[in-house]
């Protein structure tokens, strides 16, 4: 029964966290359904990842499935299913439109789903840096937030011409206008502003 009902709600490999494991039965007390999971853990219907955290595995021929610290920290903080609530920031927003060549060790995340300004999050021998979001992220400006959180990210510092063809086209292929851009621009600092407008970048968008 158990098993069958965390199933019915979860995918194979979903991270899942042990408030959504106690919402599915909410006529059973606590301290029964972490008989429960215990039971499904010695049984291998669902496998504890970290602290608080599961999923179901899948059975493969060198044993059971494996999940990583970055899918977990995805689900949470960046987004699930149709959802988005978070993006990258620092050296790993940097790094994906080629403005440092820099491969962080250290992954920054800003997301709704993070009250803290600043706090970091250990998993799986991985660190996080967790930031709280300006404002509500969502599928139709986490786009639009990103470029201006990377803008707000460089102090001084000028965009190649390779990075700023990476913008653009990144801007084209994701719909990003003009108008969505200024508007996310003004919830930001002024520098933030002053280094979009700097790129020039906004000559060649709509």
């Amino acid at each position: 029964m158990f098993a069958e009902r965390v199933k019915s709600s979860f995918a194979t490999n979903e991270p899942i966290y042990t408030e959504e494991i106690i919402g599915l039965f909410p006529d059973y007390s606590r301290p029964q359904i972490f008989r429960f999971i215990k039971e499904a853990e010695e049984k291998n219907e669902i496998v504890n990842f970290a602290k608080g955290i599961y999923y179901i595995p899948r059975k493969t021929f060198i044993g059971l499935s494996t999940i990583t610290a970055d899918t977990v920290i995805a689900r949470r903080y960046l987004k699930w299913n149709d959802e988005v609530f978070g993006i990258y920031g620092g050296l790993k927003l940097q790094n994906m439109f080629s403005v440092t060549t820099q491969v962080p060790n250290i992954y920054e995340i800003v997301s709704n789903n993070e009250s803290a300004k600043r706090r970091e999050v250990k998993m799986d021998g991985r660190t996080f840096i967790l930031r709280k979001s300006r404002f509500e992220i969502n599928k139709d400006n986490a786009n639009a937030y990103m470029i201006m959180e990377l803008f707000n990210d460089l102090n001084g510092e000028k965009i190649d011409e390779f990075a700023k063809k990476r913008l653009i086209d990144f801007m084209r292929e994701r719909g990003v206008t003009k108008e969505q851009l200024m508007d996310v621009a003004m919830k930001f600092p002024a520098k933030a502003l002053k280094n979009l407008m700097g790129s020039k970048i906004l000559n060649v968008v709509a």
